[in-house]
């Protein structure tokens, strides 16, 4: 069995359903409630600063928390699957997988989330924007981390045994959420390169889209065992044995 992880995304919709998930709560909605009860409190202006974007979008940030709820209708919800819009999203593009494809992603696949934790396919949510590493503090917790790591360690070793594995495709900032030192099973890490004169460079729209290539990928072929990873090479991708190392997945093209 593996675990597949990636970050959320800031852009979001909430006008696609399907049939092929039933929708389920997130696990840690208490805690999502108790974040934004706090986070309700905060007027744009905080808002602002808090995570450095234009007074617009701390606007309708600011209105997306007085709307918030902890049950959702499905009007102004969708599944975590579908919800997210960015880079990592677009390279998934789970609108065009078929039935057996999402089922193998309800079991799994996570994403981490700044305000519901973690999150299946199948978990509705609502429009939001908290980022995992922007500084919110709240009761006695000095920020996100400290309030997810612990929990969400946790959560994530309930469901491994130490012949799983776990790909690591979240970027840094979510990652840090995860103390991946206490997991029971080994963390694999991925890192996509462009070959420009014979160097491997990053650039990181790239990266963001691959990642959600290989969340693909392994859907698509129902991939279990580790070296079935290796195998990625959506999009002219290919495992680079030089630069790869037993827990960091180097693709290059």
């Amino acid at each position: 069995m593996l675990k597949i992880l990636t970050s959320p995304a800031k852009l979001m919709k909430i006008d696609t359903q399907n049939d092929f998930l039933k929708p389920t709560t997130p696990k840690f909605i208490k805690e999502s409630a108790k974040i934004q009860e706090h986070l309700k409190k905060k007027n744009p202006k905080i808002l602002k600063d808090l995570m450095n974007i234009s007074e617009d979008l701390a606007q309708e940030n600011w209105e997306r928390n007085q709307k918030w709820s902890a049950k959702p209708t499905s009007k102004n919800s969708a599944p975590a699957l579908y919800a997210f819009n960015g880079q990592v999203y677009k390279g998934l593009d789970a609108k065009t997988l078929k039935k057996s494809d999402v089922e193998y992603l309800q079991e799994h696949y996570l994403m981490i989330s700044g305000l519901y934790g973690l999150l299946r396919p199948s978990d509705k949510i609502m429009l939001y924007r908290l980022e995992m590493g922007c500084g919110f503090s709240f009761e006695n917790h000095k920020n996100l981390y400290d309030f997810w790591q612990n929990k969400l360690t946790n959560e994530l070793n309930k469901s491994l045994k130490k012949s799983d594995f776990v790909l690591n495709l979240a970027s840094n900032e979510y990652s840090k959420a995860i103390n991946f030192k206490e997991l029971k099973a080994p963390v694999i890490d991925f890192k996509f390169y462009e070959m420009k004169n014979g160097k491997p460079k990053t650039i990181v729209v790239y990266t963001k889209n691959a990642r959600g290539l290989v969340v693909r990928y392994c859907a698509q072929n129902k991939v279990e065992k580790l070296e079935e990873v290796k195998s990625f090479n959506l999009e002219n991708y290919l495992f680079n044995d030089e630069l790869s190392t037993e827990k960091t997945f180097v693709f290059t093209r």
